[in-house]
């Protein structure tokens, strides 16, 4: 699986490289240049999705997760620059002024992959131009354990029908026609599960089946 998701990662850069072409090109149409940065932005988070491929092969294969502890509002810093460089077409505002200032989580690089992840699945599911996204954070305790709970809310993305949080619990097994659009999410569900976290789901405003909040809750920096 490794191997294969490398050669494809490979391709995903040679594509990359004649979609470059086509916006370095003086004399291209400005509308072939539009759709060629729509599909430059697929193929970027398809890049993302093959990695994430790669880090779930390392979980299975017993790769002990790195736990050190990070500060959530660097990461989701970092996060926001990544998650932004995808969708060149777009604007994406992640509004982190609900985050507790002094909010560590253990779980090293994996905690910016997790992040990553949902994001980009957010803003992919997100039909606006301008994507905006609220992310709040709460201390709470957990088995005598200190664990953040962070809410990722988006008010216009939409996950597909039939998508629920037993998607992500991991608590039953996973149903790939439901998977296929929210497979990002279900990689930093895999991720947090892999490093004693969860992921929760649920619609924002069910009766119009619109917008999505994602729960993550993550053992905290002092925690053992």
């Amino acid at each position: 699986m490794d191997l294969l998701s490398h050669d494809m990662l490979n391709n995903n850069q040679a594509t990359l490289s004649y979609l470059e072409l086509i916006h370095s090109s003086p004399g291209a149409d400005p509308r072939i240049k539009e759709l060629a940065e729509k599909a430059t932005s697929q193929v970027r988070t398809s890049s993302v999705l093959l990695d994430g491929i790669r880090q779930l092969s390392s979980y299975c294969e017993g790769t002990p997760a790195q736990t050190t502890p990070v500060d959530l509002r660097g990461t989701l810093a970092q996060v926001t620059r990544d998650v932004s460089g995808l969708f060149p077409h777009k604007q994406v505002t992640i509004d982190t002024t609900g985050l507790a200032p002094n909010a560590e989580v253990h779980g090293g690089q994996y905690v910016h992959d997790i992040f990553g992840h949902v994001l980009m699945n957010i803003v992919q599911l997100d039909p606006e131009d301008h994507s905006k996204i609220d992310v709040s954070s709460v201390r709470e305790k957990h088995n005598g354990s200190d664990v953040w709970k962070i809410e990722v809310v988006s008010r216009t993305a939409t996950l597909p029908q039939g998508v629920d949080d037993s998607l992500f619990s991991g608590t039953v097994p996973m149903d790939v026609s439901k998977m296929a659009r929210v497979s990002g999410a279900v990689f930093a569900s895999s991720i947090a599960r892999a490093i004693g976290g969860r992921i929760g789901y649920r619609v924002l405003d069910p009766e119009k089946n619109r917008g999505c909040v994602f729960e993550i809750s993550l053992k905290g920096g002092d925690a053992g």
